[in-house]
């Protein structure tokens, strides 16, 4: 199964970003959190790029594990708006560019994975993406007007809700995206992937891909 660079013009080589560039299109910022390349939540990132492009979208590309990407936040990060790497000062520009975000990624333990937070933790930063003012108010400085977050796991929806009050959703909306001034946040959530087959697979590709060009649609 090919690679995220199949559906992108470059891959990200000292610090540029992986970037299709026809002009005046909106950005779109997609990141995958996943090991395996042939996983279904790549198979969704590259529904989600495709979908993009076809839309005629600038699109961005932050493959967590492909980069090698280090998720620990640096001691010399901490309080600031500097980057200990060249990758994460990317990663950050990218984000402050896009116009919509792809966030694609397994539910583990009911909360999004190791990876992943640490790409909250060491990108989705004071002064990149919310600021404060003196009095501990937030107020959002990202750009992207809309956030689609695909995840993949073998518990329900409904046992999120029930069990745990949807964490996950509430995580990327009320404590991440929405006070960095990202006012829609969607969640479609795929699952169980345990014994799925590909119809059903196939299924949730075309939804993922229809979800995108309804919200560039809207932009």
């Amino acid at each position: 199964m090919p690679g995220l660079a199949y559906l992108v013009v470059a891959r990200r080589t000292s610090g540029e970003p992986h970037l299709s560039r026809p002009a005046g299109a909106p950005d779109v910022l997609v990141v995958l959190a996943h090991p395996d390349p042939a996983s279904l939540n790549a198979s969704l990132a590259r529904a989600a790029l495709a979908a993009a492009q076809e839309q005629g979208a600038r699109t961005v590309v932050h493959d967590l594990y492909a980069d090698g990407f280090d998720p620990r936040l640096q001691a010399g990060e901490i309080g600031t708006a500097t980057f200990a790497d060249e990758l994460c000062a990317a990663y950050a520009r990218d984000l402050q560019a896009a116009d919509m975000l792809v966030l694609v990624h397994p539910v583990w333990f009911f909360h999004v994975p190791a990876v992943m937070k640490g790409w909250v933790d060491r990108v989705v930063r004071e002064d990149v993406a919310f600021e404060l003012d003196e009095r501990g108010g937030v107020s959002g400085l990202l750009k992207a007007k809309a956030a689609l977050v695909l995840t993949t796991g073998n518990s329900s929806p409904e046992v999120e809700r029930a069990a745990f009050a949807d964490p996950v959703t509430r995580f990327w909306r009320d404590v991440v995206l929405g006070p960095a001034g990202v006012n829609r946040v969607e969640r479609l959530g795929f699952s169980p992937v345990r014994d799925s087959d590909q119809q059903r697979r196939e299924g949730w590709l075309a939804s993922a891909a229809a979800a995108v060009r309804r919200d560039l649609g809207s932009l």
